[in-house]
């Protein structure tokens, strides 16, 4: 008697878990409420990296030291679609 092939026995295993319901399937609950970050106080002075399209915070490693990059308020930056580094806004 010949064996079938591995993939059809993968594809056999795959679709019998689909049609049992298997609770290896990841649930989603989409009731909960998405967190949502601070924006941080609109008037700080950030320093954005051009480049790489973040904002740092005054008192940082980076701030004011990359090799491209302006000033502008934190909510000019946010409102620009730059990001804060680190995941972390000024306040």
């Amino acid at each position: 008697m010949k064996r079938p092939p591995t993939s059809l026995l993968l594809i056999i295993v795959l679709l019998s878990l689909m049609a049992g319901g298997s609770s290896a399937l990841p649930i989603i609950n989409c009731n909960l409420p998405v967190p949502t970050q601070s924006p941080g106080p609109a008037h700080v002075l950030v320093w954005v990296n051009t480049n790489s399209g973040v904002y740092h915070c005054p008192n940082t490693r980076w701030y004011g030291k990359t090799k491209s990059g302006r000033f502008m308020t934190q909510r000019e930056a946010q409102s620009k679609g730059y990001r804060p580094a680190y995941g972390a806004v000024c306040g």
